[in-house]
């Protein structure tokens, strides 16, 4: 059995509305995407879609499959900073960072710093808009918490920063890929191609019913079909090579920041 992290955010219906709840080779364990990242690191977990951030972080040890992401060019809908000034006058106040998210959280490090010129105080909180507010000029939201925030309509500046990296770098942002220990394709490799073709086939049925992930995302928290089916037309759960040259972008600029230790290879398996 292939023990595999759930993520039960709408932005990845597409992944798991349509996986078998079901079968002899998945057990499923759900979690927000940084808790994922801890289980895969200490083995409570085989496989999971991590944050892209952590994958850099494990680079050495762990691998990715192909053809699966949860990835944007440009607007994202869902990776939002909430913020009371402009991102270019943050200089020295304090920004809250939500303690769901690896790959915003250092995206939103490498827009201040490298591109808006400021260097921010920087909190981790819980995910509450009003919350991290009263404590911070400005805050990071991610997933479901990002757009119940911004249905809400707050009264200040939402930069969505899918956007602000496609407006910077002219490259898509890729916020998770599947990735999974190495040494698990000589312990488990049958089990690891049987679960990967799972995955590509529970994807290409939910990309032929965006019908079915629309109404139960908005059965999840509200809004109109429009408004979703807009939101998941942003997004390609695959991983060609336009998504890679982005994935690589990012990953160099976290390690150029120092924010990573080595600069991650891209690699995956199996290939193809």
């Amino acid at each position: 059995m292939i023990r595999i992290g759930h993520n039960p955010n709408t932005n990845m219906l597409p992944m798991f509305h349509f996986l078998p709840k079901e079968h002899p080779l998945l057990e499923s364990i759900t979690a927000e995407p940084t808790g994922h990242n801890a289980m895969l690191s200490d083995r409570r977990i085989d496989m999971a879609p991590i944050s892209a951030f952590s994958y850099g972080e494990h680079w050495q040890d762990y691998t990715m499959l192909p053809n699966l992401s949860v990835s944007a060019k440009g607007r994202v809908g869902s990776i939002l900073l909430f913020s009371k000034v402009a991102l270019k006058d943050l200089d020295g106040l304090t920004v809250a960072l939500t303690n769901t998210s690896a790959t915003s959280v250092n995206l939103t490090k490498i827009l201040l710093h490298h591109y808006f010129g400021v260097v921010p105080r920087y909190l981790t909180m819980p995910s509450d808009l009003q919350g991290m507010l009263a404590r911070a000029d400005a805050a990071l939201l991610i997933a479901d918490a990002a757009i119940q925030a911004a249905l809400l309509h707050p009264d200040c500046h939402i930069y969505d920063l899918g956007e602000e990296w496609l407006y910077h770098t002219g490259c898509s942002m890729t916020y998770a890929v599947w990735a999974f220990p190495k040494r698990l394709i000589f312990e488990r490799e049958r089990e690891l191609k049987a679960v990967y073709h799972l995955l590509l086939n529970a994807k290409a049925k939910a990309l032929c019913n965006m019908e079915d992930i629309v109404k139960t995302s908005q059965t999840m928290l509200g809004g109109s079909l429009q408004y979703w089916r807009n939101y998941f037309a942003r997004f390609s759960y695959g991983l060609d090579q336009t998504i890679v040259t982005g994935l690589k972008k990012y990953l160099d600029l976290c390690f150029e920041l120092k924010l990573l230790s080595s600069r991650p290879l891209l690699q995956f398996w199996p290939e193809e």
